[in-house]
């Protein structure tokens, strides 16, 4: 099996990125998946060092999802060499990475949604929101999850 290693990118990485990046890591670790590696990080600076923000911890904990450990952190050069797949929230997210990125990088860099087969839907910020919009989130990654570990199982 090959190891993947896969980012999820949304602007400031405390809300939608953690939150798939949790989900993914749950799923992987039920799935007997020690081969995924995973990661988030923001488009912007506005929250590095800080935990996701605490809707997301809410409802990843009321899903028996760990969020243990993860800090905000900004999109780095690095990134587009060092991940397998770049997967943008929305796609605005999509554009930043891909005039972040040199060309060679393109292929990596994915609209998260449309990647695990859900369309072209960004994932909505829920940020200036209330807590269903966290629910919302969250039902979307878990369901895009399960479709992308799918996909890279075969």
């Amino acid at each position: 099996m090959m190891s993947r290693k896969i980012l999820f990118v949304c602007t400031g990485n405390i809300c939608r990125s953690p939150l798939a990046e949790a989900v993914l890591r749950h799923q992987a670790n039920l799935a007997g998946r020690a081969d995924i590696i995973t990661d988030s990080a923001g488009t912007h600076d506005y929250h590095i060092g800080e935990r996701p923000d605490p809707r997301t911890l809410k409802i990843a904990a009321q899903n028996n999802i760990s969020t243990d450990n993860m800090r905000a952190r900004q999109v780095k050069t690095s990134d587009f060499e060092e991940f397998d797949l770049i997967l943008g929230m929305d796609q605005g997210h999509v554009q930043r990475l891909l005039k972040a990125s040199p060309r060679e990088y393109h292929g990596k860099i994915h609209l998260f949604m449309e990647y695990c087969g859900q369309g072209q839907t960004d994932v909505p910020d829920p940020y200036y929101g209330d807590f269903n919009g966290f629910r919302e989130v969250y039902e979307m990654c878990d369901k895009a999850i399960t479709t992308l570990l799918k996909n890279i199982t075969n």
